[in-house]
């Protein structure tokens, strides 16, 4: 303020000097001219007045004189901070071009300094191909110019991308004297603009080539899909869709829920739901939905993501049916059964009504198996299993409980009923069987138990209706018999058997036998498979199938199961030593042994005596052991820190705890034989497989495939990546001298 108060004092100082000089010289002159130099003998009063009034027309000039050039420097001064403080590009050039000021920021943006442009052409920062355009577009005769996008040059080298206008300053004939050039640095934001049309660009061919659906409605309108839900919905055209309402493609009886779901949405709840959505072909399938607020078109909107999951849900539904059901026959499983009798069990307060378990065993039905083959056996338990199912009525329920055992429960009966039904049962299986031109002839033999008389849980009942079918069969079979307390007397081979166990250690009436594990594209033997055998000195070879539950049974499985594990890792010790090439060494453990406390003592113990790798170890686990989930995975992960590896045996079969298998740390899946046989003989055995192959792949899990016996199943395991596989086709299991020699040769 002080400093334009002191230009203003200069400027109207000098100002009004020269008037006070024009003014005397005026006087002095005028006088001169008219009385040739009489101003000696002038009036002085009349030379006083002349001076007074011109001192005090000087002091009054010199005052307004000094505010007005006050003003206009703060005026001037203001504009001088705009224009050299502003962020935009100011420029002034001659018609020509020729920079004759340039603000501050010139050198911020483009690295020249004041000094350095003024005097230069500003077409020398244009790159030579841009000059004729720019100049024609910039600094033509007009009054009002369009902005002009400009690359300039900066003084590093790289061009900075302006935004510029010029204004024209006329002179007084309305030609254009020079122009100001107000310029806007708009790299970042063409940068901005460009990233973000890549970015829409990306999002739109994301959405449009995306495989799962993508809508967009309002209001529950549709006015956007993309090809992906075109195909979902089964429509040619986009106009088949764009503008229904969703709630149109949504069954009738789930509309409130849906509408439930899309309030949520719009309250900004995000969550996938599953729906059943009708295709304009009127099928139905079903889908996980996934919808959140967005804007389309500047208005409000959801925006929904679809996912078929149809055939998720159908195999899925397949492996659930499949841990209730029986594969073979469709009908109720173990695990069914027993969840079945359980609750019976728990809601039958009414001790006074009676239920009965009816524990069935096919009579001569192994010689048929081992004498025509798993797959005609396979056909015979189908063909008995509908005849069985023909003779109940409401109330009765057939379960198959595993191999050629069935279980039937009856429900609030009498004894009168109950006999009926045995006797039905038994006369519905004279009749021959007509398989592959062959007449087979099957029996059975039935154990009843009754509820609560003969036991208060699942587990005594079907016991005891066990050891009452066995009474029968030792009567001659194709009979029934109820249980009583004395049938006790029908367990001394039981119990034969189990003293027997506990000295056939010792007897060495042990042996190992081995089958082998083959890579199914290769042929190569990967692994071997341990089995145990028996030579009783007495009863000569027992079926492990019978000698096994007993030791279950009484405890022994754990004396067994260590001896077999010692046995087989001595063994394969030896194999290594000689140099004959193998993956692992497969060795079952059964459920009770499972869960011993002393299990994992004693695999640690067994690796660290034999000084066998854990990694050439594989330990084959009963689904049963699945049923308790905590304790199985601590089990599990235990033996993974030793390096074992894990595979679930006779996968399918009924035991699995399909929802937590993905969380147990195995390696394999070991698909049981009685599936691998059906898919000789329906469709139905072979989506079975193929299913639990995929989910096996799917979970990360390697598959083999057991009881492989031709080339078909081979094929068709092959063609559905299944991994590994064992079977009679490559060979049966061999004493370990014989096993040793098959292995040298390395292949099958």
């Amino acid at each position: 303020m002080w400093g334009e108060r002191k230009v203003a004092r200069r400027a109207a100082s000098r100002i009004v000097f020269i008037y006070i000089c024009i003014s005397i010289s005026w006087i002095f002159i005028s006088d001169y001219a008219l009385n040739n130099f009489p101003i000696l003998e002038s009036n002085w009063i009349e030379i006083i007045k002349g001076s007074l009034f011109i001192l005090v027309s000087a002091f009054i000039f010199y005052y307004f004189i000094q505010k007005g050039i006050e003003e206009t420097l703060k005026v001037e001064g203001k504009y001088r901070l705009i224009v050299e403080n502003v962020s935009d590009l100011i420029a002034i050039v001659d018609r020509n071009g020729i920079i004759e000021y340039t603000s501050p920021s010139h050198e911020f943006i483009f690295g020249f300094t004041q000094e350095e442009l003024t005097g230069k052409s500003v077409f020398d920062f244009l790159k030579k191909e841009d000059r004729a355009q720019i100049k024609n577009r910039l600094l033509i005769n007009e009054k009002v110019r369009v902005p002009v996008e400009i690359n300039l040059q900066h003084k590093e080298g790289h061009l900075v991308l302006v935004e510029c206008k010029a204004v024209p300053i006329l002179d007084k004939g309305g030609v254009v004297e020079r122009n100001i050039l107000f310029s806007r640095d708009i790299t970042e934001r063409k940068n901005a603009e460009k990233e973000l049309m890549e970015s829409e660009e990306r999002y739109r061919k994301l959405v449009e080539y995306s495989p799962e659906t993508t809508l967009i409605h309002m209001n529950g309108i549709i006015i956007y899909v993309n090809q992906a839900g075109l195909d979902l919905i089964g429509a040619g055209h986009v106009n088949q869709i764009i503008g229904k309402d969703v709630l149109e493609f949504i069954p009738k009886e789930d509309t409130e829920y849906a509408k439930m779901q899309m309030g949520k949405i719009q309250e900004g709840v995000s969550e996938i739901s599953e729906y059943k959505i009708i295709r304009l072909d009127g099928k139905v399938i079903y889908c996980e939905l996934l919808g959140f607020v967005t804007t389309y078109k500047g208005e409000n909107a959801v925006q929904v993501i679809v996912r078929d999951v149809t055939e998720r849900k159908k195999a899925a539904e397949q492996v659930e049916f499949l841990a209730y059901h029986d594969s073979l026959t469709g009908i109720p499983n173990r695990n069914s059964l027993y969840e079945h009798l359980d609750e019976l069990i728990l809601c039958n307060d009414d001790k006074s009504q009676m239920s009965a378990v009816m524990f069935l065993d096919l009579d001569r039905f192994k010689m048929i198996n081992d004498t025509f083959g798993h797959s005609v056996g396979d056909i015979l338990l189908k063909q008995v299993t509908i005849r069985l199912n023909s003779c109940l009525k409401e109330g009765e329920t057939l379960y198959r409980y595993g191999g050629d055992e069935y279980v039937i429960i009856m429900q609030h009966t009498e004894h009168r009923m109950i006999k009926q039904l045995a006797e039905n049962l038994i006369h519905i299986l004279t009749t021959p069987f007509i398989i592959q031109d062959r007449q087979m002839f099957i029996s059975t033999s039935i154990g009843i138990s009754l509820y609560p008389n003969d036991g208060d849980n699942v587990e005594a009942l079907i016991q005891n209706a066990d050891t009452a079918m066995y009474y029968a069969k030792e009567k001659g079979k194709n009979d029934y018999h109820f249980y009583t307390d004395t049938l006790h007397l029908i367990n001394n081979r039981k119990m034969e058997i189990e003293n027997g166990i506990r000295r056939a250690i010792d007897r060495k009436e042990f042996a190992l036998y081995y089958q082998p594990q083959v890579d199914l594209n290769t042929r190569r033997i990967d692994g071997l498979e341990v089995l145990i055998r028996w030579k009783h000195p007495e009863y000569g070879f027992i079926s492990p199938m019978e000698f096994i539950p007993i030791a279950e049974e009484t405890g022994l499985i754990s004396l067994i199961g260590n001896w077999v594990l010692e046995t087989a890792c001595h063994q394969y010790k030896q194999w290594l030593k000689i140099g004959i090439p193998l993956q692992r060494i497969a060795v079952n453990v059964s459920s009770r042994q499972f869960k011993d406390k002393t299990f994992l003592k004693a695999v640690r113990d067994i690796l660290h005596e034999t000084k066998l790798d854990p990694s050439y170890l594989e330990l084959e686990i009963t689904e049963s052991v699945t049923q308790q989930v905590e304790e199985a995975t601590i089990i599990m992960k235990e033996l993974k820190k030793l390096g074992v590896h894990l595979s679930i045996d006779d996968f399918g079969t009924g035991y699995s705890s399909l929802n937590y298998l993905r969380q147990f740390p195995i390696d394999k899946l070991k698909i049981d034989k009685s599936f691998v046989g059906e898919i000789n003989n329906h469709i139905q055995g072979k989506a079975i497989v193929r299913t639990i192959i995929e989910l096996g792949n799917n979970l990360g899990f390697k598959v083999i495939a057991e009881g492989i016996e031709n080339e078909q199943q081979l094929s068709f395991l092959q063609e559905n990546n299944c991994h590994f596989g064992q079977g009679y086709f490559f060979s049966k299991p061999l004493p370990s001298e014989e096993i040793g020699r098959l292995l040298m040769r390395g292949t099958l």
